[in-house]
């Protein structure tokens, strides 16, 4: 034994020893490995290191739906600026000129909808008018304005 030192001083001294040595050993060990590896890395030229690889093939292995089924749908919808998107939407496909174009065409169809049906029905009341009175059927040329006369 050391002079001075019992067992168990021993001991911790030992214990500090080689706490420091694994200390210093990882530091240098680590400022090496980062040296070397900062130099390989230099060197590489990682774009053709990349184009090499098979992403094809890495997206093959890739299990989309097991990824799909750990993706919390709720949170990802919640993160999304629903008032936004709306905004930004709308504002993409113009839909005030839509509701005007459409609208346009509407009511220009729907008019001529309502000229028809009011047409036919003026020719439904002639002709009950016709039958009631017991008047001659007129034809379909006295209906349209023709040779026997406008249609009343």
């Amino acid at each position: 034994m050391m002079l001075g030192y019992g067992a168990g001083e021993w001991a911790d001294f030992v214990a500090r020893q080689a706490r420091y040595v694994r200390d210093t050993v990882d530091r240098t060990t680590g400022a090496v490995v980062g040296a070397v590896v900062g130099a390989v890395l230099d060197r590489i030229d990682l774009d053709a290191v990349v184009a090499r690889v098979d992403v094809n093939g890495i997206a093959a292995r890739v299990d989309v739906n097991g990824i799909a089924d750990r993706v919390d749908v709720e949170r990802v919808i919640a993160r999304i600026d629903l008032v936004g998107l709306t905004r930004d939407v709308l504002h993409e496909i113009d839909l005030g000129r839509i509701v005007r174009d459409t609208g346009g065409g509407m009511a220009a169809d729907t008019g001529a909808a309502i000229r028809l049906l009011g047409r036919r029905g003026d020719r439904g009341v002639n002709r009950l008018a016709d039958r009631a009175l017991r008047r001659a059927a007129a034809g379909p040329d006295a209906e349209a304005g023709g040779p026997d006369g406008p249609a009343r």
